[in-house]
């Protein structure tokens, strides 16, 4: 009521204003929009403290970077994007979302181009996307297709005298074969061929549909401009500063000064300018929340009173109080899970899984895998009403592991010696001197059975299986492509971020929604850890004092990407 009741006051003014923009409009409008992909995106915002020491300009969030691709296909007149495509240092999850709006601009008659100056894989599956392709006849690129060269420590173990015992509720929950073998175990190894092989298939198809290059191009490990040229990928070689600075010219050269260009600049303000024009309304209405959360790192087994956010970690209390909060805010008509969790502690996945489930009681609340849903980030997942992620997402690893090391060989060659006195049943378990009693390993046994079994409950409840079906086919430990599980039915799909925020506008019977990021703060104790592994700081040090700044709202919106800023309404 106070939204509608400002906005009649304020008409008059807001009417001004609109004019000034489509004024600014037709002055600024353009018909070419030039955009560089970044290197890398962020999931978290830096703290004050870190901002004066790091000088580095931040990474947009990736949701922002999508909503903005997503307004340029809106714009009027847009005849031609360039893009300057940086080496990726993120998954082809990311990538392959990119890749779909590219796609979705070529669909709509704009023409794209790209440059590239060098990379791999991901870089040359950006640029493949694009109608012409540019680099410098200097350039190379460096490919590295699905593989894996995992390190085994069992031999070392063994002679240092360090014995590790695993307790697997499969044979496919390969985790401590590292630390035991010097090799896979069969079964273990015939399913990580089997993911790479799904990997590398879906790659061949990406380059075939888009450039129709044979994915044996990419074995080679060093790959000329000069080839891709020779081939057909590369349509012409171009300097990139002639990229940059000719781009409103035709075939980015400029061979005379008094040579005009072919196009007219749509500069950033100018997009920013028509997307304002462009929603405005006379009554300014409120329009749904859909709060996208990102989960990121290893699930912790953490269950202290400590509420800060960790960087690239998942801790239990700062979740369950974002999750309280969106709970109870009636501005939030839905949640959006961003998954990139390989798992972690089991008890932790349970206890986060009911904080979701509580959540989603009140509201839909949905995951998004962009690159890794294992263990107990898929955990996670099957608390929301459904799960989307990429055909590159890896997902799987349904089943329960614990490990214990044991020391006694190691401690004996220095001499170390330890005397157990007043151990009862199972208490061999806390120590890692000496071999287990019969009962403890039995006990350990029935342990992993136990979260097996609680793991399995969450996914047959989630996705309509039977036990002896998931035993059979997904689970003990299996990893898969998220094409894969999509298949089988543990995905609802495998679409783009933006198809499933459009899916949810239809769901929410609202003709626009706002699109929210909440990050979490990268403070002092994130860089230090990061700069320092292992160091921690107690709550008297100084730099904990440094830290403590005033909490933030968990709805609190931040938008780094220069043109992404204030387009969120999808």
């Amino acid at each position: 009521m106070f939204r509608i009741l400002f906005s009649l006051v304020f008409l008059p003014i807001r009417i001004l204003f609109q004019g000034f923009r489509i004024l600014s409009w037709t002055i600024r409008k353009g018909d070419h929009f030039y955009l560089e992909i970044p290197s890398s995106f962020s999931f978290d915002k830096k703290s004050f403290f870190v901002k004066l020491l790091v000088s580095k300009e931040e990474d947009p969030f990736l949701v922002d970077f999508l909503l903005g691709l997503n307004a340029l296909t809106k714009v009027p007149g847009l005849k031609k994007v360039s893009f300057h495509i940086s080496n990726p240092e993120y998954g082809f999850g990311e990538v392959w979302n990119i890749c779909k709006s590219i796609q979705v601009l070529n669909e709509k008659g704009i023409e794209t181009s790209g440059f590239c100056l060098g990379g791999g894989t991901k870089a040359l599956l950006l640029l493949s996307q694009c109608k012409y392709r540019y680099s410098s006849s200097a350039s190379e690129f460096f490919p590295i297709l699905p593989s894996a060269e995992p390190y085994f420590f069992g031999g070392t173990a063994k002679k240092l005298g360090v014995g590790v015992e695993t307790y697997a509720s499969g044979a496919f929950k390969s985790f401590g074969e590292t630390f035991q073998r010097s090799s896979f175990s069969a079964p273990a190894r015939k399913n990580l061929e089997t993911l790479l092989d799904d990997l590398n298939d879906l790659l061949s198809d990406g380059f075939k549909k888009s450039s129709n290059l044979d994915l044996k191009v990419l074995e080679e490990p060093i790959l000329s401009s000069e080839k891709l040229k020779k081939i057909g990928f590369i349509t012409e070689f171009v300097e990139e500063d002639e990229f940059e600075e000719n781009y409103l010219f035709k075939n980015y050269k400029k061979e005379k000064e008094t040579d005009k260009p072919k196009y007219k600049k749509l500069s950033a303000k100018g997009f920013r300018v028509y997307h304002k024009k462009s929603n405005f309304s006379l009554i300014s209405k409120s329009v749904p929340i859909v709060a996208v959360l990102p989960i990121q790192g290893n699930i912790l087994p953490d269950l202290g009173r400590e509420e800060d956010f960790r960087s690239r970690q998942v801790s239990f209390r700062y979740y369950q109080e974002i999750f309280k909060d969106l709970k109870e805010d009636p501005k939030v008509a839905a949640v959006v899970l961003e998954m990139n969790s390989p798992g972690g502690s089991a008890l932790v996945s349970e206890l986060l899984y009911r904080e979701i489930k509580k959540l989603s009681k009140e509201k839909p609340v949905i995951t998004y895998v962009l690159n890794v849903a294992a263990s107990g980030g898929y955990y996670l997942s099957c608390a929301t009403k459904e799960i989307h992620g990429t055909p590159y997402s890896i997902v799987g690893s349904i089943g329960a592991v614990m490990m214990r090391f044991e020391l006694k060989k190691l401690y004996d060659k220095f001499g170390v010696q330890k005397e157990r006195i007043g151990f009862y049943t199972h208490r061999d378990i806390l120590s890692e001197y000496g071999k287990l009693s019969p009962k403890s390993e039995q006990f350990l046994k029935r342990e992993v059975l136990r979260s097996r079994d609680l793991f399995y409950s969450r996914v047959i409840e989630s996705r309509k299986t039977t036990f002896q079906e998931l035993e059979k086919n997904w689970g003990e430990g299996r990893v898969f492509t998220g094409e894969t599980f999509r298949k089988s039915g543990f995905l609802d799909s495998c679409d783009s971020f933006l198809d499933i925020l459009q899916n949810l506008k239809e769901e929410l019977k609202s003709k626009k929604i706002d699109v929210r990021y909440l990050p979490g703060t990268y403070n002092w104790k994130d860089l230090v850890q990061d700069l320092k592994p292992g160091m921690q700081f107690s709550k008297f040090s100084f730099f904990s004092k440094l830290n403590s700044e005033k909490k933030q709202n968990p709805l609190e919106v931040l938008h780094l990407s220069e043109i992404a800023k204030e387009l969120s309404e999808l």
